[in-house]
């Protein structure tokens, strides 16, 4: 592969002040170590600039910066296959990477920015592969009416990027099932939901594409867009702090934008149901009831229901956290403990 793989535990110079059109690679597979680099990129070269980027991640879940990862995803399926959780600084969609799937990332001044350029550029380097891809309305790329690349974007006063994935030969029996949470119908989110796609890898199409190939191709119709390109090395140190903050629960989890989750349940002695409001990742709000005049439910359940919504207020909107707080009135009576088990379950 043509493209410089070299890693240094050295702090890198500012590219600001270079004029040359510029390449990275990172052979780092941590998904917050990618993404911070990401965000130096955007952070520190110069806005005229024209920079590729290309990468892959262990296998993850990654999410648009105001999506909902409750809503978005099955945490609980994601925990016992191994799958890690990030959330982009850009927005769009929930995606699933793994080593079988390439991200490609364009800077460019934002004078020069649509939102099918770097789209056209990828399906032209298919097309160099023979893989027969266009770009389709959303601006992602496909292959009939497969998907096999998404977009997504962040535009600055005098920047834009694009963010774009390339499923070459992705595990998509380890995909299934990650990116449906089984509380999606339950949830109302102020922020993006994800549109489902039918997706293929690029294996399908063609046995001889691989990540070096395909990286080879786009970096080659990269500088046919955008003139000669200089191969930077990547420092996977470059931005320690950013790391911290884009792997961390209030990046992770705080940053979702405020929801609400509905749920009912029907015991054999009341049905009860609940309102939990969530701010930053935290429970704002919980409102647990009986219906109007319900009749045969045990005199103790209205106090039992005020209690874990008092216990519940404040907590994160996590299943642990949710847990350690109902231990403390699970002991009340059975009734208690049945209204517990329901709404723990209700939590990822």
């Amino acid at each position: 592969m043509a493209l410089s793989l070299r890693a240094g535990r050295r702090r890198l110079h500012s590219p600001a002040a270079l004029a040359s059109t510029l390449c990275y690679v990172s052979p780092s597979t941590d998904p917050y170590t990618n993404l911070a680099f990401e965000d130096w990129l955007v952070r520190t070269t110069d806005p005229q600039q024209y920079v590729l980027y290309l990468w892959r991640n262990r296998p993850t879940v990654v999410i648009g910066r105001n999506q909902n990862p409750w809503k978005e995803c099955a945490l609980g399926l994601m925990r016992a296959r191994d799958v890690w959780l990030a959330r982009r600084t850009s927005g769009g969609g929930a995606v699933y990477h793994d080593l079988g799937n390439t991200n490609y990332t364009v800077l460019m001044p934002r004078a020069a920015f649509s939102r099918d350029t770097c789209a056209e550029m990828a399906a032209r380097a298919l097309q160099q592969l023979d893989v027969p891809a266009h770009v389709t309305a959303r601006h992602d790329v496909a292959v009939g009416d497969r998907k096999v690349s998404g977009s997504a974007f962040r535009l600055t006063s005098a920047r834009a990027f694009h963010h774009g994935t390339m499923l070459v030969d992705a595990d998509l029996a380890r995909l299934s099932g990650c990116l449906r949470s089984p509380h999606a119908d339950h949830i109302d989110a102020r922020g993006v939901d994800s549109v489902r796609s039918p997706v293929a890898n690029l294996r399908d199409y063609s046995l001889a594409v691989d990540h070096d190939a395909f990286c080879d191709a786009v970096r080659r119709q990269f500088v046919a867009m955008f003139g000669p390109a200089r191969d930077m090395p990547f420092s996977a140190d470059v931005n320690d702090e950013m790391r911290r903050r884009i792997g961390a629960w209030e990046w992770l989890y705080g940053q979702t934008p405020d929801f609400e989750h509905r749920m009912e349940r029907h015991f054999p002695w009341a049905t009860v149901s609940g309102h939990i409001a969530a701010h930053r990742g935290h429970i704002a709000a919980v409102n647990l009831a009986l219906p109007p005049m319900a009749l045969g439910a045990p005199p103790h359940i209205s106090k039992a229901l005020a209690d874990i919504g008092a216990l519940l207020s404040g907590a994160r909107y996590d299943r642990a956290a949710v847990a350690e707080r109902l231990a403390l009135a699970r002991t009340g009576s059975a009734h208690a403990a049945e209204l517990c088990d329901w709404i723990e379950a209700a939590f990822q």
